[in-house]
C-alpha cells in the first residue's frame, strides 16, 4: 500500500494548495485572524504531509500502522480547516459580521484575557468552539435572537483552558485543576468505601465511570460558571431554555461508560450557587423556581445515584474555584450593579421574555435591530 498512502499523500499536497488559494485576502477585517490561522494550520499540516512522503523509515513494514494513523491524522485536520474555516471565510454573511462585532464588545467588557475568537453561523449543531482555529460557531439564524446568546460566555472560556498555562490564562487552569483534584479525592474516597464492601458491586464500575468522566465535567462546568460570573442570571435563563428545548434526563449520571458533559441538573445547581454567591441571590431563586417547574412538568427527577455523584458540599467547592480564577485572571465579574451594555441587553432579553411571553418575539425584533445599528 505504500504506493496507495503515497499517491494520497500527493492529493492532500494539492488540495492543501488550493485551500490556501481559494481566499487570498479576508471579506472582512473581523475575519482576518480566521484566515491566518487557516493559513497557519494548512503550513503545518502540509509539513506532515511531506514528512510521510519523505521519510524513509516510514517505509519500513513495521511503521506501516503508524504511517496510516498519520495520513488519516492529516486528512481530519485538514478537513477541519476545509469544512469549517475556509468555509466560514467563503461563505461570510452581514450576521457573522454583527456577531463578530457583538463578540468583540462582550470581550472588552468582561477583560477577556485572550485574542477574541472569530464568529461563524456555520453550525449545524449549537454552540461550540474550535480552539485550533479560534472559530466560534453558532447557528445559522443565531444573529437574530438574543436568548441564547448568554452561551457565547462559555464557549469563550474554553480557549482559557487550553493548556500549557500562560500568564493570561494560569489563573483559571489553576482554578480548574483545584476542582478535578477536589472531584477525583471525594470519588476516591468513595471508592475506598466501596472497596470496603460498603454498597452494590455496580457501583464500583459507577464510580469508575465518574472518576473518567471528570475529567471532561471539570472544564464544562469551569465553563459554564466563568459564564455565570460574567454575563449573570442570563447564563442560567439560557440553560434552562437549552436543556428544556434539546436536554435529556437532566439527572442521568454514566453507570459504565464516561460522557464529556455533567447531567444539566448538576450544571444548573452550580450556576445557581455561583449567582447566590456574587449577589443574585433573588435572580437565582426565580430561576429555581421555574427550573423545578420544568423538571415537574417533564417528570424528571434525582436519583439517589444522582446525589451521590453530585453532592452539594463538592459542587460548592467548585464554584469556589471559579471564582478565585476569574477575580485572579483579572477578568470582570458581574454583579447586581453591572451596567455594561450587552450584559444590560441579555439579562434584560430574559425579564422581558418572562414579563410577556407572548409579545416578546416583537420586544426581541427591535432590540436585536438596535444592537445592529449600535454595533
Amino acid at each position: 500500500m505504500d504506493d496507495y498512502v503515497t499517491g494520497t499523500v500527493r492529493q492532500l499536497l494539492c488540495r492543501a494548495k488550493h485551500l490556501t488559494e481559494r481566499v487570498p485576502s479576508p471579506p472582512s477585517p473581523a475575519l482576518a485572524p480566521l484566515l491566518a490561522s487557516c493559513h497557519k494550520k494548512i503550513t503545518q499540516i502540509t509539513a506532515d504531509l511531506q514528512w510521510l512522503l519523505n521519510e524513509p523509515a516510514l517505509l519500513l513494514p513495521a511503521n506501516q500502522p503508524a504511517r496510516f494513523r498519520a495520513l488519516r491524522r492529516c486528512v481530519g485536520e485538514l478537513d477541519l480547516v476545509e469544512t469549517q474555516g475556509i468555509a466560514a471565510l467563503e461563505r461570510s454573511h452581514d450576521d457573522d459580521l454583527h456577531l463578530n462585532r457583538l463578540l468583540a464588545r462582550i470581550c472588552a467588557e468582561v477583560n477577556y484575557p485572550l485574542p477574541t475568537p472569530v464568529v461563524s453561523t456555520l453550525s449545524q449543531a449549537y454552540f461550540r468552539i474550535i480552539p485550533g482555529l479560534n472559530l466560534l460557531c453558532v447557528p445559522l439564524s443565531e444573529a437574530r435572537f438574543l436568548l441564547h446568546l448568554p452561551d457565547l460566555f462559555h464557549e469563550i472560556a474554553h480557549p482559557l483552558l487550553i493548556p500549557p498555562p500562560t500568564g493570561a490564562t494560569f489563573a483559571f487552569q489553576q482554578a480548574t485543576a483545584h476542582a478535578l483534584l477536589t472531584a477525583l479525592d471525594y470519588l476516591g474516597n468513595e471508592a475506598r468505601d466501596q472497596g470496603r464492601g460498603r454498597g452494590p458491586e455496580k457501583m464500583t464500575f459507577m464510580l469508575g465511570a465518574w472518576t473518567q468522566s471528570w475529567r471532561s465535567w471539570a472544564v464544562e462546568l469551569m465553563c459554564d460558571l466563568f459564564a455565570a460570573l460574567t454575563v449573570g442570571p442570563a447564563f442560567a435563563w439560557a440553560h434552562l431554555h437549552l436543556s428544556a428545548k434539546r436536554g435529556h434526563d437532566p439527572f442521568e449520571v454514566p453507570r459504565l461508560v464516561p460522557t464529556s458533559h455533567p447531567p444539566d441538573a448538576a450544571r444548573m445547581e452550580a450556576v445557581l450557587r455561583a449567582l447566590a454567591l456574587i449577589g443574585f441571590q433573588a435572580d437565582a431563586g426565580q430561576v429555581q423556581d421555574r427550573w423545578q417547574q420544568f423538571l415537574t412538568a417533564a417528570g424528571f427527577r434525582a436519583e439517589p445515584e444522582y446525589r451521590r455523584c453530585f453532592p452539594s458540599a463538592l459542587l460548592e467547592k467548585v464554584c469556589q474555584a471559579a471564582i478565585q480564577g476569574v477575580t485572579a485572571g483579572n477578568c470582570r465579574m458581574a454583579g447586581p450593579t453591572t451596567c455594561d451594555a450587552v450584559f444590560v441587553l441579555l439579562n434584560d432579553a430574559w425579564r422581558a421574555f418572562w414579563r410577556a411571553p407572548d409579545s416578546y418575539d416583537a420586544w426581541e425584533l427591535q432590540a436585536v435591530e438596535s444592537l445592529r445599528q449600535a454595533a
